[in-house]
């Protein structure tokens, strides 16, 4: 058969329910457990899945005393379905916001680092483009939000840009660099020590991060070696920036801010950056998406628009 005649069978076989089994197959290749999630009984799903398997003409899973074992035809069409039923979930948002008088949809990741400013300027840019656009926020750790967007649960990332934790899948185009500086309570003992002192407290000191791994880790970690000091010791994981701000103000934890916006809250008195160099600008940040979403009207328009934005922080 062509591809063509191929593809039209699939469209006139293939079923939601199909991709709704594939889907919960592909996180746990267990058909009874599978069946129990969709509320079918279980000679339903394993026929389902022989309907699966005849449409698309392969075997998606051997069977063996403990489950299935999806192929390389299954990883693939697993992982497809999920994408296309977060679309389909997405769609039916949108269509919501539509019949509510709204003009689009869009889920955006965001990392920590640009919530207090770049954010709020994408956004304003993001309106005068197009006119009764609504925003998903998700703020997570980036490996999270990598995750979600490679299941296409989200349209696009704005954040750090990490290579190595990028995916066949992700594409991404970097908009500005900025340094990232330690920072402290306005009373913390790191401020007014001893150059001596300074290693000595910083070996003592616990940490508040995103992560106790990733990106963000890594910078600190590089920079706490140089002193000859162990990996930093995380107390507490977060990504929200207000809580850093609120915990560093009564408490000796260290954290970390991009430095202009650690600038802007030292001269309000809120932080204070530590007396240590910056620990660089070794990941760009910018926006991440999926390669075969390029053409989506959404991700089109986010691109579009962070591309204006591609001088900033020079502008402000």
């Amino acid at each position: 058969m062509s591809q063509e005649i191929d593809f039209r069978r699939l469209m006139g076989r293939l079923r939601l329910r199909h991709l709704a089994l594939l889907d919960w197959l592909g996180r746990d290749p267990n058909v009874g457990r599978a069946a129990k999630k969709l509320h079918m009984a279980q000679p339903t799903a394993s026929k389902l899945l022989r309907e699966i398997e005849d449409i698309f003409e392969t075997p998606l899973f051997t069977r063996n005393r403990r489950g299935l074992t999806p192929t390389a035809a299954g990883q693939v069409l697993t992982r497809r379905a999920g994408i296309l039923l977060a679309e389909m979930q997405a769609t039916h948002t949108e269509l919501l916001y539509a019949l509510g008088g709204g003009t689009g949809h869009m889920r955006l990741g965001v990392f920590p680092v640009v919530v207090p400013e770049f954010l709020p300027k994408l956004y304003s840019a993001l309106q005068s483009q197009w006119p009764g656009l609504t925003i998903e926020l998700r703020e997570a750790v980036e490996l999270q939000l990598l995750d979600q967007l490679s299941k296409g649960e989200i349209d696009g990332i704005i954040g750090r840009i990490v290579m190595e934790n990028l995916t066949p899948d992700l594409r991404h185009e970097a908009v500005y660099t900025e340094p990232t500086v330690i920072v402290c309570g306005t009373h913390h003992p790191l401020r007014n020590a001893s150059a001596e002192a300074r290693v000595q407290i910083l070996e003592q000191t616990a940490w508040m991060l995103p992560a106790r791994q990733g990106a963000v880790y890594n910078l600190v970690a590089s920079r706490l070696a140089q002193f000859g000091i162990k990996a930093p010791r995380v107390d507490i994981e977060t990504t929200s920036v207000f809580a850093t701000i609120e915990m560093l103000n009564h408490t000796n934890l260290l954290s970390i801010l991009p430095e202009k916006i650690a600038l802007d809250y030292q001269a309000n008195q809120k932080v204070a950056v530590a007396p240590i160099d910056d620990l660089g600008a070794n990941y760009p940040i910018g926006v991440i998406y999926r390669a075969d979403a390029a053409d989506n009207p959404l991700v089109a328009m986010l691109l579009k628009t962070t591309r204006t934005l591609s001088s900033w922080p020079a502008k402000h």
